[in-house]
């Protein structure tokens, strides 16, 4: 009976030593077992509106085992100060290989309302702190990991190319209308009607769009929106104008050459001013079409 007992036994006692000694190990060894977070290489914002910000963030993690570690259920919150602003998860597995570092990468959501309230004292990049918690698996066991990292998500500049890359794909700025107005030896005049469309739900203003307009390939002026226009965060379209003189010593010709032969491309450059979210941000920006005939 004894014997059986021990027989028993044995493999239980067998686990636990086991289990002790990795334990032990992870507590007591220096350099530890389990992953170490060691900083966030990059954050970008995705999208915003007015509820949430959408922010992918790449942290780097070094595994310091000869063998390869599994990590997931990642849980953080995103902290400025003493205030939480948003959050982060990730579920999903990710694999470390032995001895090496790797990118964890994951979304967070920030509330644009708090957001708003902090950088209103002008500042232009928020420094924030990553706290919480992911699980590694270590083979045997499978441990909690401490994440506790601060970093600065340069909100001005992230906004600034969030909205450059919706102007260039016509997510905000529609033409409707572009047609050469009035031709003279005094003064000629084109002009270019547009909508202007808010994806973000949140109210801005476009200020101006110094420029200048090429036609048929020749600069042929210059111009700017004729007023500031304001931007609602609901409701209809909002409509704006562009006006160029032309400089007739270096278009006259070429124009009544075009109206009879064949038609008027235009394209105008410079720079676009908009203000949203208390931010000034300025851009490169272009528009292209063929003129309508007077």
């Amino acid at each position: 009976m004894k014997g059986k007992l021990i027989k028993l036994l044995i493999p239980v006692i067998v686990v636990g030593i086991l289990l002790f000694l990795i334990t032990n190990n992870f507590i007591c060894t220096p350099s530890g077992l389990a992953p170490e977070f060691k900083e966030i290489k990059e954050t970008e914002i995705l999208k915003f509106n007015s509820d949430s910000l959408w922010v992918s963030i790449v942290i780097l993690a070094e595994n310091k085992n000869n063998f390869e570690i599994d990590i997931e259920n990642l849980i953080v919150n995103i902290i400025h100060q003493n205030d939480t602003l948003g959050f982060a998860e990730r579920k999903e597995k990710w694999i470390i290989k032995s001895l090496e570092t790797g990118d964890v990468k994951f979304n967070a959501v920030l509330g644009t309302e708090k957001m708003l309230e902090i950088i209103s004292s002008d500042e232009d990049s928020l420094q924030l702190k990553l706290q919480g918690s992911a699980y590694a698996n270590l083979g045997l066991i499978t441990l909690p990991v401490d994440v506790d990292l601060s970093f600065i998500i340069a909100v001005k500049d992230q906004i600034a190319k969030s909205i450059k890359q919706d102007t260039e794909s016509d997510k905000i700025i529609t033409i409707v209308s572009a047609g050469l107005k009035s031709m003279g030896f005094g003064e000629s005049i084109v002009e270019i009607d547009f909508n202007i469309n808010n994806p973000y739900g949140i109210e801005f203003s476009v200020i101006n769009y110094p420029s200048k307009i090429s036609i048929n390939g020749k600069e042929a002026g210059t111009g700017n929106v004729d007023d500031v226009i304001m931007v609602n965060s609901k409701g209809n379209e909002s409509k704006g104008k562009i006006r160029y003189t032309l400089s007739n010593s270096k278009t006259l010709a070429s124009l009544f050459g075009s109206l009879f032969s064949g038609k008027l491309e235009y394209e105008t450059e410079g720079n676009l001013l908009i203000n949203i979210m208390g931010f000034n941000i300025q851009f490169p920006y272009s528009m292209k079409g063929v003129l309508v005939k007077i």
